[in-house]
């Protein structure tokens, strides 16, 4: 027996999930559920394999009774064929799933990722209470499992934390990642394996990057909130692409001594509006302010890929 809280962590060997189950082994009895096995991390914790698409799967390994529950597992990968269907049943169901496993239990408190793309916005402010409006499949099924939360919270008394998380960035733990296609990790690999950044278009989109640092951090003092809420999770600053091609270029020369050329789409005259996911909600509720990493998380990129370059690596999309 550890006497430490039992947490578990769905998606736990995924992109964000690794992250959680490396800073949260060291003070918690850390449990992860995952589909794939394959990869393993450099920390303690105990594996689950199950499919969360599958109730009576997860009634069978889940026989223990957690403290808390962070869940990331999520399909979200919307260029492969069939996402729909594949969205909706590990998205929405599979949350449902997990719910209802873990409802009757002695559960503190689920904490939730969803995504900030239940608003369906790409300008102006966003705030917790802003309408929803989901344009695609990857925000509708994760909208769709914050009803059942909402749900089970009336019915059952589950309490849960949501959080809207915007678009997190860190280096992956393992070179056959899934998740290179990520603005971050793609812009970087392309310097990488091209010796040039290629943007798609004009440079001038923009999005909110928040470091899964932060993420880790917020989590960990949210897993004892007492009231279920949603929050935004986002780091509240914007940066246009042409920003992070300009800083993977500074990092590039730094460490490989050599300039590289970052190319723009010509004909892309799109023009941009200033987006604001606003975070003062969980700022003043954790009295917690966000931090800038994204230098030292593209030298680690570069990191793994220099430790990996022997290795057949998944190619920059």
């Amino acid at each position: 027996m550890s006497g430490k809280p039992k947490l578990l962590i769905t998606g736990g060997l995924g992109n964000l999930g690794s992250w959680l189950s490396e800073y949260f082994s060291c003070k918690y009895d850390v449990h992860v559920l995952s589909k794939n096995i394959h990869n393993k991390l450099n920390c303690k914790y105990k594996l689950l394999q199950a499919d969360i698409s599958n109730l009576e799967n997860l009634k069978l390994k889940l026989n223990i009774e957690f403290d808390f529950c962070i869940h990331t597992a999520s399909y979200n990968e919307h260029f492969h064929e069939n996402y729909s269907e594949k969205a909706i049943e590990v998205n929405t169901i599979g949350t449902r799933n997990l719910i209802e496993v873990l409802k009757d239990t002695k559960i503190k408190n689920f904490i939730y990722l969803s995504t900030f793309h239940v608003y369906g916005a790409s300008s102006g402010l966003i705030t917790e209470d802003s309408k929803l409006n989901p344009k695609n499949d990857y925000a509708s099924t994760h909208l769709f499992a914050e009803f059942y939360l909402r749900q089970f919270l009336h019915s059952h008394d589950f309490k849960s934390v949501i959080f809207r998380l915007t678009n997190s960035y860190g280096a992956p733990k393992f070179i056959n990642s899934t998740k290179w296609y990520l603005v971050l990790n793609d812009l970087a690999k392309s310097a990488y394996d091209n010796q040039v950044i290629s943007l798609k278009g004009n440079g001038k989109a923009v999005r909110d990057l928040i470091w899964m640092g932060d993420v880790c951090s917020v989590l960990d003092h949210s897993l004892n909130m007492v009231s279920s809420d949603i929050y935004n999770l986002s780091s509240g600053k914007t940066y246009q692409m042409m920003d992070l091609a300009k800083k993977i270029q500074v990092v590039y020369k730094k460490r490989y001594q050599k300039k590289i050329e970052i190319i723009t789409s010509n004909n892309d005259d799109t023009k941009f509006l200033e987006l604001k996911v606003d975070n003062s909600k969980i700022k003043k509720t954790l009295n917690f302010e966000f931090n800038d990493n994204l230098t030292e998380e593209i030298d680690s990129i570069f990191d793994l890929l220099d430790k990996n370059k022997h290795l057949v690596q998944p190619k920059s999309k």
